[in-house]
């Protein structure tokens, strides 16, 4: 994984998740720029409906224009650099998956005995430690079988077929 660019293991639908929240950034900085670039048109529209002589527009009028047709040309900019940025960030990811992809599958391992099951993890220290199947039954209150099969599985044996 290259440098610089920390991503968090995604399991089971984490990349579905991540693209949902790119794309509501995106969804959201256009919703913005429409809705600024519809006040400057409503502001265009309001200062063209009384047609005033040239010379009767007041100075404050055309600045205020002039000021909003720089802040929609910012805000176009911005846009554009986030569109830029998350296509990066769209085709950075399917890198990834597609590593992922071509990465094959662990195998399966042996579950680790003490993981199994909380109620087994005293017999199966006691096991490893080197006591006895009757002396695990009796401290920890199993059966004997059991007991029989966690120093089994402590030694390592594996059962074989009649």
């Amino acid at each position: 994984m290259p440098d610089g660019f920390i991503i968090a293991e995604v399991k089971d639908g984490g990349a579905l998740s991540v693209q949902w929240v790119i794309g509501g950034i995106l969804v959201a900085s256009i919703a913005w720029v429409v809705f600024e670039v519809v006040r400057w048109w409503r502001v265009r529209q309001r200062m063209a409906s009384p047609p005033l002589p040239q010379s009767a527009a007041p100075f404050g009028l055309d600045l205020t224009v002039k000021t909003l047709e720089r802040r929609c040309e910012a805000m176009q900019h911005a846009l554009d650099e986030h569109a830029r940025q998350l296509q990066q960030i769209l085709d950075r990811l399917q890198r990834l998956e597609q590593s992922a992809a071509a990465e094959p599958a662990p195998a399966p391992s042996a579950v680790e005995p003490l993981a199994a099951s909380p109620e087994y993890v005293e017999p199966m220290v006691l096991a490893r430690r080197g006591l006895d199947a009757p002396a695990i039954a009796a401290r920890c209150g199993i059966t004997l079988g059991e007991a029989e099969l966690l120093v089994a599985m402590a030694r390592g044996d594996r059962g074989t077929a009649p």
